[in-house]
């Protein structure tokens, strides 16, 4: 039986509709899927793992990140030698150049003959001479490379991989699992459970809360529209939270939840948009199932292909509050808008970018090379 392997440093509870519909779509083409998830330390905040286990055959590793200067060094412990127990048909790796193990997978893939094949954001968050040399040298030892988007493509490209070792596959959630409410019935949910909201109109974050999410963007841009009929609505965790607890201490303008996975559809719902001025990318995606348009900067990269300007949404050219606060009045002030835009975004996210084409593309690139 041929078996694929994925080494993911954290299996988030976004993962688990992928992992569970690979692994099914496998199981009827004679493939075992095989994951390897990283464990974070105890009190990670923002990106963090799945301490449940989600399919049949997958192992917990311990993952470590050491913070070096601008620099982050990861550690798979254990991962190496599981591997070459396992011999597996195929090896699907997050597409970290810091990580050791990655580098030592690239010389074990030609002693036990197996493809490694890369999962590619395409963005990275400290680039620099050193880090440019090393990718390189890194990005064409992979086989092949899975992209986020097309920024993702145009990053593995320029790095040395060819055109035919790129497979765009434009990453998203399960779309058709999202259960949607009428505004009205879903802002009476949350005036239940916030009733500072008030007949104020909703604009919306949800991520994880992390200093390159910019979040002091959304807060300058209210302080320039100084409109009292708004509120934010920011729904998430991480290590930036405390600081934008403490901006936002004297403000009646911001309803801050925490985080919330489960039963999050109806902040979706009752908004007017979705606002994500920094990086980032599957909130887009759950805003776009939700008929939300989107005002969002380059997130991950993933919005320059999600976020027609002026169509489904805005793209922030140049990242200002200013420029912010004049895509939220124009929203808000042009009749019909947020509700035309809203249907755009959710015909594309059911249509080109839906869940099931995002499986196929996967599914039938690894069928190609297992």
């Amino acid at each position: 039986m041929k078996k694929i392997a994925f080494v993911f440093d954290r299996v988030a509870h976004y993962h688990q509709e992928l992992f569970r519909t690979l692994e099914s779509r496998f199981a009827e083409q004679a493939i075992e899927l095989h994951l390897f998830s990283g464990q974070t330390t105890a009190g990670s905040k923002g990106r963090i793992g799945l301490e449940r286990q989600i399919v049949a055959r997958e192992q917990k590793y311990q993952f470590r990140e050491y913070q070096v200067g601008s620099y982050v060094f990861r550690r798979h412990i254990g991962v190496i030698e599981e591997i070459k127990l396992l011999k597996p048909d195929v090896v699907v790796l997050l597409s970290h150049v810091g990580n050791l193990s990655h580098w030592q997978l690239m010389g074990l893939k030609e002693k036990l003959g197996f493809k490694l094949m890369a999962w590619q954001c395409g963005y990275e968050y400290n680039p620099g001479r050193l880090k440019q040399a090393l990718l390189r040298r890194f990005i064409p030892k992979f086989d092949h490379h899975f992209a986020y988007h097309s920024n993702a493509r145009r990053y593995a490209l320029s790095h040395g991989a060819r055109d035919d070792q790129v497979t765009v596959i434009h990453n998203t959630i399960n779309e058709e699992r999202i259960a949607c409410l009428p505004k009205e019935e879903a802002r009476a949910l949350l005036l239940a459970r916030h009733p500072e909201i008030g007949n104020r109109r909703i604009l919306l974050f949800v991520g994880a809360v992390l200093a390159e999410k910019r979040v002091e963007t959304i807060l300058a841009a209210m302080d320039e529209l100084k409109r009292k009929d708004i509120v934010l609505l920011l729904v998430g965790n991480g290590d930036h939270l405390p600081v934008i607890r403490a901006a936002c201490a004297e403000r009646d303008d911001v309803v801050i939840t925490g985080a919330i996975v489960e039963g999050v559809g109806p902040y979706f719902d009752a908004a007017e948009m979705y606002l994500l001025p920094g990086t980032g990318g599957l909130g887009i995606n759950e805003a776009m199932a939700h008929s939300l348009p989107i005002v969002s900067g380059y997130a991950d990269g993933s919005a320059d292909d999600l976020v027609i300007d002026g169509v489904s949404g805005f793209r922030l050219q140049e990242g200002s509050a200013s420029e912010m606060a004049g895509k939220i009045t124009q929203i808000l002030d042009t009749p019909g808008m947020s509700e035309s835009m809203g249907a755009r975004s959710r015909e594309l996210i059911t249509g080109r970018f839906a869940f099931r084409e995002f499986i196929a593309r996967i599914n039938n690139k690894l069928v190609e090379f297992a």
